[in-house]
């Protein structure tokens, strides 16, 4: 394991208290959570899964029966798509971004090659911001469905959920958010947002891998995926994952104001040292309109991928868009629907931070990456002499 991890925008370690409640649910109060059974075991678990559910709801201000735990994020995106066009006979106009995380792209891809969507694209600016204009003109009277995350999984632009959700609430139009890279970081109030559906995950903010949630607002009609029991409001069949949803709420009830202000001096202090310290830096996103824990940037003139593999032989772990690193050997396609050049979306850095780093960590992470690039742009015949 790295020394110095700052890659929490993939994933975070589970927080020690939040594995502490989790702890009894898999060895001594491991009953099925049905609550139909007739023994008392079965009844307590069913009573600890709702008591989760309230402090998930409570914490996006929803109700608790509007609440539908899943296996994560991406079934939790591919239950609110696929299941609100699937109640759907006629084809079906969505509205979305090219910057949305793969669970969403590829739903909407998947979907659009049996023919049941007809796609718009709304662009963003230079820091990943949606461009209001376009979306209000791209929205129809037979538009199905809208769909903007809350947070940008790569350069941690902050969309602006709540005016996008007024707009589709005028038109009534279903609003989409894929709210798991922003939960627990950033303000998410789905009432006050006007959101129709939502996708949540707990291993991104100091929970367990493998459990998340669908937030459907009353009334909003989804069809299952799946066959089976009749689990979850008959939405999402089979055994509820008892111990990641407890400790799901055990994780969010845990987050403070002052661990979003320690992360985000944790990010500030990285972005204002490496860009006066290091020449030929760019910022991708938005520091006043970015989350507080993640960094996009980009070394001009050396490959992303270079910088994190001398990085991880130091013992750090970062992570970058490179097209090395990707199945598809492409660039970022997040940085150039921003309108980064292609050499930048080829070797972008990521940075993410979280409430267990430190500020010796950031320091010294900081010593390496100079001498890092320093020492890459000496050996690429492309850096120019400095003034």
């Amino acid at each position: 394991m790295n020394d110095i991890y700052l890659d929490n925008a993939t994933t975070t370690r589970v927080d020690p208290w939040v594995l502490e409640e989790m702890k009894p649910y898999f060895t001594e109060e491991f009953a099925a959570p049905t609550g139909h059974f007739g023994h008392q075991a079965s009844l307590d678990a069913k009573e600890k899964l709702e008591e989760a559910r309230a402090v998930i709801a409570q914490s996006v201000n929803a109700d608790p029966e509007e609440i539908i735990f899943t296996s994560g994020g991406t079934e939790a995106n591919n239950l609110a798509i696929q299941g609100l066009i699937r109640t759907r006979k006629e084809k079906s106009h969505i509205v979305t971004t090219a910057i949305e995380q793969e669970s969403v792209l590829n739903t909407f891809k998947a979907l659009e090659k049996e023919d049941r969507i007809e796609l718009s694209y709304v662009g963003v600016d230079s820091d990943g911001r949606i461009k209001m204009d376009v979306l209000k003109k791209a929205l129809r009277d037979d538009t199905a469905l809208c769909s903007v995350h809350l947070v940008n999984h790569e350069v941690g632009t902050i969309q602006p959920v709540a005016e996008i959700g007024k707009i589709c609430a005028q038109k009534g139009v279903p609003f989409h958010v894929d709210a798991v890279n922003g939960w627990g970081h950033v303000p998410f109030n789905v009432r006050d947002m006007s959101v129709s559906l939502a996708a949540l995950t707990a291993h991104k903010m100091h929970g367990p891998k493998g459990v998340g949630v669908l937030y459907r607002r009353k009334g909003v009609k989804v069809k299952s995926l799946m066959y089976g029991g009749y689990n979850e409001f008959e939405l999402r069949p089979g055994m509820e994952n008892v111990p990641g949803i407890i400790g799901m709420a055990r994780a969010i009830s845990m987050v403070k104001p002052e661990h979003t202000q320690t992360v985000a001096g944790l990010r500030n202090k990285m972005w204002n040292t490496i860009n006066s310290k290091i020449p030929w830096v760019h910022l991708n996103g938005s520091v006043e309109n970015g989350a507080p824990h993640i960094l996009n940037v980009t070394f001009d003139y050396i490959e992303g991928e270079s910088i994190l593999l001398h990085l991880d032989m130091e013992g750090i772990a970062a992570a970058t868009g490179s097209a090395c690193f990707s199945k598809a050997l492409e660039a970022s396609y997040v940085l150039l629907a921003m309108g980064r050049p292609h050499e930048q979306a080829h070797g972008s850095m990521r940075f993410s931070f979280s409430r267990f780093n430190t500020s010796e960590e950031i320091e010294k992470t900081i010593e390496v990456l100079t001498r890092i690039v320093t020492d890459l742009r000496k050996l690429s015949p492309l850096t120019p002499e400095e003034d």
